[in-house]
């Protein structure tokens, strides 16, 4: 048990730096390139901080387990939301005085209405996975030319890369700053793979049910990149890219692990799957679509520990009920 701890320890640790270095690395990426921070999150961040989504997603889907990859995703998005976005507020009031995020977070919450559509019969066949991919590539296009758009823009730019802070690398050259990227990356997914892998050993040791440990250990998990690197963006003061890395994660999660999963390999759902699981993370995207359209455009510390004390009761209904 305590070898568990102490490699469960070092793969935190290892989230912290290579979040720093990522962190570092894409606002340097978006500065040379006049690129709005916020659309290096959608982009390359949610990307990135998604891949462990995806490689479960793949993983399982092989083994015939797509029930696995798509509970996954589920509760990466809940987690993404109440534990990363609400970490994130109890750290620093979370500005949400944008036209991109509202045009953002409205992308977000149509696609997660639509998806009630495949999850209704709790099946997902290879032709319902197939249709969710392709809406993943047509959103994708979309995000290409959101960037392309926005970059163009003077404006935007200023907007979104004022608020850099004073002690950012702001003169690394570009060739630096995507070695800096992308060796942030590689420490950051040796880190979440360390904390998955030694977390689920940890948990089979307790014996605890194969069920509950895809819906919390491993989605949670598989959601440390986000919340490291976002709560490392929030401190920095880049609340553009974090917020675009929660937004664009979510969205990834929901067409690309969801989509890969069912085309792969057709799966039955569990029964709750919808009532409980994906109720929830719908009511958590309808409630932060609330929170960015409401009069005062942010996310207060004391929401934030309502969203955080939201997915601990969750975790506690799961474990209890499971």
């Amino acid at each position: 048990m305590i070898t568990f701890l102490a490699y469960l320890t070092i793969g935190f640790l290892l989230l912290i730096i290579g979040s720093h270095f990522f962190v570092e690395g894409a606002t340097s990426v978006a500065k040379n390139m006049k690129i709005p921070t916020i659309v290096i999150g959608l982009t390359i961040v949610a990307f990135a901080t998604s891949a462990p989504e995806i490689l479960v997603s793949y993983i399982s889907a092989l083994a015939a387990e797509s029930s696995l990859a798509i509970g996954n995703a589920i509760g990466s998005n809940t987690a993404n939301i109440a534990l990363v976005m609400g970490s994130m507020a109890i750290i620093k009031t979370i500005s949400l005085d944008s036209l991109v995020i509202r045009n953002l977070m409205k992308a977000l919450f149509l696609i997660s209405i639509i998806m009630i559509i495949p999850f209704f019969d709790n099946y997902l066949s290879q032709l319902e996975g197939k249709i969710i991919l392709g809406g993943f590539l047509i959103t994708m296009l979309w995000l290409l030319k959101f960037n392309f758009s926005l970059s163009k823009k003077e404006n935007a730019v200023n907007a979104y890369n004022k608020d850099l802070p004073a002690t950012s690398s702001s003169n690394i050259p570009l060739s630096q700053a995507f070695f800096i990227l992308i060796f942030g990356l590689f420490i950051l997914f040796y880190g979440a793979d360390v904390v998955v892998k030694y977390a689920i050993e940890f948990a089979q040791e307790l014996q605890i049910p194969q069920t509950i440990i895809g819906i919390t250990v491993v989605a949670i998990g598989t959601s440390l990149p986000e919340l490291s690197v976002s709560i490392t963006s929030a401190i920095k003061g880049e609340h553009g890219l974090a917020i675009g890395n929660i937004i664009g994660s979510n969205i990834f999660n929901l067409l690309a692990v969801v989509g890969l999963a069912a085309a792969i390999s057709p799966t039955n759902l569990p029964e709750n799957m919808l009532s409980v699981h994906f109720f929830l993370m719908l009511t958590l995207t309808a409630l932060l679509f609330f929170l960015t359209f409401r009069k005062e455009n942010i996310i207060r510390k004391s929401e934030g520990l309502i969203l955080l004390l939201i997915f601990l009761t969750y975790i506690g209904y799961i474990i209890s009920y499971s």
